[in-house]
Protein backbone atom coordinates (compact mmCIF):
# COMPACT_ATOMS: atom_id res chain seq x y z
CA UNK A 1 0.00 0.00 0.00
CA UNK A 2 1.32 3.20 -0.82
CA UNK A 3 1.42 5.85 1.76
CA UNK A 4 3.90 8.02 1.15
CA UNK A 5 4.72 9.78 -2.56
CA UNK A 6 8.05 12.07 -3.13
CA UNK A 7 7.61 15.05 -6.07
CA UNK A 8 10.65 15.66 -7.58
CA UNK A 9 10.53 19.65 -7.51
CA UNK A 10 11.80 20.51 -11.09
CA UNK A 11 10.14 19.44 -14.25
CA UNK A 12 6.77 18.38 -12.25
CA UNK A 13 6.35 21.44 -9.71
CA UNK A 14 7.64 24.22 -12.39
CA UNK A 15 9.58 24.32 -15.47
CA UNK A 16 13.18 22.78 -15.58
CA UNK A 17 15.26 25.62 -16.58
CA UNK A 18 18.34 23.74 -16.11
CA UNK A 19 17.22 20.71 -17.81
CA UNK A 20 16.55 23.11 -20.37
CA UNK A 21 19.69 24.95 -20.95
CA UNK A 22 21.75 21.97 -20.18
CA UNK A 23 20.17 19.99 -23.45
CA UNK A 24 21.13 23.69 -25.55
CA UNK A 25 24.93 23.00 -24.52
CA UNK A 26 24.94 19.69 -25.78
CA UNK A 27 25.76 20.89 -29.18
CA UNK A 28 28.55 22.73 -28.15
CA UNK A 29 30.13 19.13 -26.93
CA UNK A 30 30.87 17.57 -23.62
CA UNK A 31 33.66 19.87 -22.53
CA UNK A 32 30.87 22.41 -22.17
CA UNK A 33 28.32 20.22 -20.87
CA UNK A 34 30.69 18.51 -18.25
CA UNK A 35 31.61 22.14 -17.37
CA UNK A 36 27.73 23.75 -16.75
CA UNK A 37 26.57 20.56 -15.09
CA UNK A 38 29.11 21.29 -12.58
CA UNK A 39 27.75 24.74 -12.09
CA UNK A 40 24.50 23.47 -11.71
CA UNK A 41 26.12 20.78 -8.92
CA UNK A 42 27.40 23.73 -7.10
CA UNK A 43 24.23 25.29 -7.19
CA UNK A 44 22.53 22.64 -5.47
CA UNK A 45 25.02 22.62 -2.72
CA UNK A 46 24.65 26.16 -1.91
CA UNK A 47 28.33 26.94 -3.52
CA UNK A 48 27.08 29.09 -6.56
CA UNK A 49 24.38 31.99 -6.49
CA UNK A 50 21.78 32.13 -9.62
CA UNK A 51 23.64 35.23 -10.72
CA UNK A 52 26.89 32.70 -11.40
CA UNK A 53 24.54 30.04 -12.95
CA UNK A 54 23.07 32.91 -15.60
CA UNK A 55 26.52 34.67 -16.51
CA UNK A 56 28.19 30.84 -16.64
CA UNK A 57 25.19 29.69 -19.22
CA UNK A 58 25.63 33.19 -20.82
CA UNK A 59 29.05 32.91 -21.63
CA UNK A 60 28.88 29.21 -22.47
CA UNK A 61 25.63 28.85 -24.75
CA UNK A 62 26.69 32.65 -26.09
CA UNK A 63 23.12 33.43 -25.10
CA UNK A 64 23.08 37.66 -24.38
CA UNK A 65 18.97 37.10 -23.73
CA UNK A 66 19.99 34.36 -20.24
CA UNK A 67 19.46 36.50 -17.55
CA UNK A 68 19.48 35.93 -13.22
CA UNK A 69 15.94 36.63 -13.45
CA UNK A 70 15.65 33.04 -15.30
CA UNK A 71 16.96 31.11 -12.70
CA UNK A 72 14.79 33.11 -9.65
CA UNK A 73 12.17 31.37 -8.42
CA UNK A 74 8.95 33.03 -7.15
CA UNK A 75 5.53 31.24 -6.05
CA UNK A 76 3.74 32.22 -9.03
CA UNK A 77 5.61 30.03 -10.61
CA UNK A 78 4.55 26.56 -9.21
CA UNK A 79 2.16 24.85 -11.10
CA UNK A 80 -1.19 26.43 -9.52
CA UNK A 81 -3.32 23.13 -10.55
CA UNK A 82 -1.14 20.99 -8.36
CA UNK A 83 -1.36 22.64 -5.07
CA UNK A 84 -5.56 21.61 -4.67
CA UNK A 85 -4.74 18.13 -6.47
CA UNK A 86 -1.86 17.53 -3.46
CA UNK A 87 -4.41 18.58 -0.88
CA UNK A 88 -6.87 16.19 -2.59
CA UNK A 89 -4.57 13.02 -2.13
CA UNK A 90 -4.29 13.88 2.05
CA UNK A 91 -7.78 12.73 1.92
CA UNK A 92 -6.25 8.72 0.35
CA UNK A 93 -4.06 9.37 3.61
CA UNK A 94 -0.81 9.61 2.19
CA UNK A 95 1.77 11.12 2.97
CA UNK A 96 3.53 14.26 0.23
CA UNK A 97 6.81 15.03 0.52
CA UNK A 98 9.99 16.67 -1.94
CA UNK A 99 13.04 14.54 -2.80
CA UNK A 100 14.81 16.78 -5.38
CA UNK A 101 17.90 18.95 -5.81
CA UNK A 102 17.00 21.72 -4.61
CA UNK A 103 19.29 24.82 -3.77
CA UNK A 104 18.91 27.18 -0.94
CA UNK A 105 16.44 29.62 -2.72
CA UNK A 106 14.29 26.66 -3.81
CA UNK A 107 14.35 25.68 -0.01
CA UNK A 108 13.31 28.52 0.92
CA UNK A 109 10.27 28.87 -1.52
CA UNK A 110 8.69 25.27 -0.30
CA UNK A 111 9.08 26.14 2.90
CA UNK A 112 7.70 29.07 2.70
CA UNK A 113 4.94 27.59 0.13
CA UNK A 114 4.64 24.79 2.78
CA UNK A 115 3.96 26.92 5.73
CA UNK A 116 0.79 28.66 3.94
CA UNK A 117 -0.18 25.62 2.52
CA UNK A 118 0.39 22.85 4.70
CA UNK A 119 0.83 20.21 1.60
CA UNK A 120 4.07 18.30 2.50
CA UNK A 121 5.26 16.45 5.38
CA UNK A 122 8.97 16.70 3.89
CA UNK A 123 10.91 18.58 2.07
CA UNK A 124 14.54 16.74 1.22
CA UNK A 125 17.25 17.77 -0.49
CA UNK A 126 21.14 16.97 -0.25
CA UNK A 127 21.48 20.59 1.13
CA UNK A 128 18.66 20.33 3.80
CA UNK A 129 19.70 17.12 4.72
CA UNK A 130 23.19 18.33 5.43
CA UNK A 131 24.16 15.41 3.11
CA UNK A 132 27.34 15.76 1.12
CA UNK A 133 26.38 13.45 -1.58
CA UNK A 134 24.34 13.78 -4.38
CA UNK A 135 20.38 13.36 -4.86
CA UNK A 136 21.22 9.83 -6.05
CA UNK A 137 22.55 8.06 -3.51
CA UNK A 138 21.29 5.87 -0.51
CA UNK A 139 22.33 8.27 2.25
CA UNK A 140 19.84 10.85 0.81
CA UNK A 141 17.42 8.48 0.15
CA UNK A 142 17.55 7.16 3.72
CA UNK A 143 17.51 10.22 5.20
CA UNK A 144 14.38 11.18 3.13
CA UNK A 145 12.48 8.34 4.09
CA UNK A 146 13.45 8.32 8.04
CA UNK A 147 11.86 12.30 7.59
CA UNK A 148 8.88 10.93 6.39
CA UNK A 149 8.33 7.85 8.40
CA UNK A 150 7.79 4.96 6.19
CA UNK A 151 9.72 2.28 5.02
CA UNK A 152 10.52 1.96 1.36
CA UNK A 153 8.08 -0.45 0.08
CA UNK A 154 5.46 2.26 1.25
CA UNK A 155 6.57 4.58 -0.84
CA UNK A 156 6.39 6.36 -4.65
CA UNK A 157 8.26 9.04 -6.19
CA UNK A 158 7.21 11.30 -9.03
CA UNK A 159 9.94 12.35 -11.50
CA UNK A 160 10.41 13.00 -15.34
CA UNK A 161 14.09 12.25 -15.30
CA UNK A 162 15.23 8.71 -15.81
CA UNK A 163 18.37 8.46 -13.67
CA UNK A 164 15.88 9.52 -10.93
CA UNK A 165 13.55 6.84 -11.91
CA UNK A 166 16.31 3.97 -12.11
CA UNK A 167 17.41 4.68 -8.51
CA UNK A 168 14.69 4.77 -6.84
CA UNK A 169 13.35 1.26 -8.58
CA UNK A 170 16.79 -0.21 -7.21
CA UNK A 171 16.04 0.31 -4.02
CA UNK A 172 12.40 -0.61 -3.93
CA UNK A 173 10.70 2.54 -4.22
CA UNK A 174 7.56 2.21 -6.34
CA UNK A 175 8.23 4.95 -9.12
CA UNK A 176 6.02 6.95 -11.67
CA UNK A 177 6.98 8.95 -14.49
CA UNK A 178 5.41 12.56 -14.62
CA UNK A 179 4.16 13.07 -18.47
CA UNK A 180 2.39 16.40 -17.19
CA UNK A 181 -0.15 17.06 -14.78
CA UNK A 182 -3.11 15.79 -16.52
CA UNK A 183 -1.95 12.34 -16.58
CA UNK A 184 -0.20 12.90 -13.11
CA UNK A 185 -3.79 13.21 -11.52
CA UNK A 186 -5.37 10.26 -13.69
CA UNK A 187 -2.29 7.63 -12.78
CA UNK A 188 -1.93 8.75 -8.77
CA UNK A 189 -6.12 7.97 -8.47
CA UNK A 190 -5.67 4.97 -10.22
CA UNK A 191 -2.49 3.97 -8.52
CA UNK A 192 -4.57 5.23 -4.73
CA UNK A 193 -7.86 3.37 -5.87
CA UNK A 194 -5.67 -0.05 -6.59
CA UNK A 195 -4.01 0.14 -3.01
CA UNK A 196 -7.13 1.09 -1.48
CA UNK A 197 -8.92 -1.81 -2.88
CA UNK A 198 -6.15 -4.48 -1.96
Amino acid sequence: MIRAIFFDFYGVWTPDVFAEHLAEAQQFGPAVVNELTGVVERYFLGQATPEQVADAFRFKLSRPDIDTAQFTLRETDIYPAIVDFMRGLHGHFVKLGILAELGPQEFRLLNDFNQQNQVFEAIASPLSLQLPMPLLSNEVFDAALRTIGEPTRSCMVVTANPAYLQFAQNLGIGSLVYQGFPKLQQDLQQILSDTTEN
